[in-house]
């Protein structure tokens, strides 16, 4: 693909992450140049206990597309400088979604929510996280809602339910499941406010 494309757009542009809209003779993507600067040395050590982040993602998201929930945005490519399990630069290729973010609606519709929710739910059913479900991250294209950039971490009961607390919070989608999950983030969040208040009285 070298220089058989033009940029139509700069999406982001910071320090450890270059995002760009892509225009080549098989359509448009979303090219991603992701490079840590930070915690190196952590990232290194977690490297050897933890799997590759990146590569679970586009592994989850081949797999849950195969199984035919086309609500994720498809990742389509992933190149990364390796020493042993620890990446240092990461270059992908992902689905540029056309259509109209949550964050360009004032009034989130009604059917809008319903149809992200029993979405949200498939994706959850089949152990797949969205992991920062704000407005930003759903896009109403011609073919329904789409979700993007979602996550590759591990999918657990209390991640499931951070997602479904956190579409309450950004989108106005009731939380109706409390499980395990629910409570143990709602007691891990009141501790963590009740440290944090003792540390300001210390």
């Amino acid at each position: 693909m070298a220089y058989n494309f033009k940029t139509v757009k700069v999406l982001r542009n910071i320090d450890d992450t270059k995002v760009s809209l892509i225009d080549t003779k098989y359509g448009r993507y979303v090219f991603k140049v992701f490079a840590p600067k930070t915690k190196r040395n952590e990232r290194f050590l977690k490297s050897f206990v933890k799997g590759d982040y990146y590569q679970n993602l586009i592994v989850e998201t081949d797999r849950v597309r195969s199984a035919g929930l086309t609500f994720p945005n498809d990742f389509y490519f992933l190149a990364e400088r390796k020493i042993f399990n620890y990446a240092s630069v990461f270059i992908m290729l992902i689905e540029y979604v056309e259509g109209v973010e949550l964050n360009d609606m004032p009034i989130i519709p009604e059917n809008v929510k319903a149809e992200i929710k029993a979405s949200m739910e498939k994706l959850h059913a089949l152990n797949m996280l969205s992991g920062d479900p704000h407005r930003g991250n759903f896009i109403v294209s011609k073919d329904g809602v789409r979700i993007i950039d979602l996550s590759g971490k591990s999918c657990t009961a209390e991640r499931k339910a951070r997602d479904r607390l956190a579409m309450e919070r950004h989108l106005g989608i009731a939380n109706e499941i409390k499980d395990y999950g629910y409570y143990s983030v709602i007691y891990r969040t009141k501790l963590r406010k009740f440290i944090k208040k003792l540390k300001g009285k210390a």
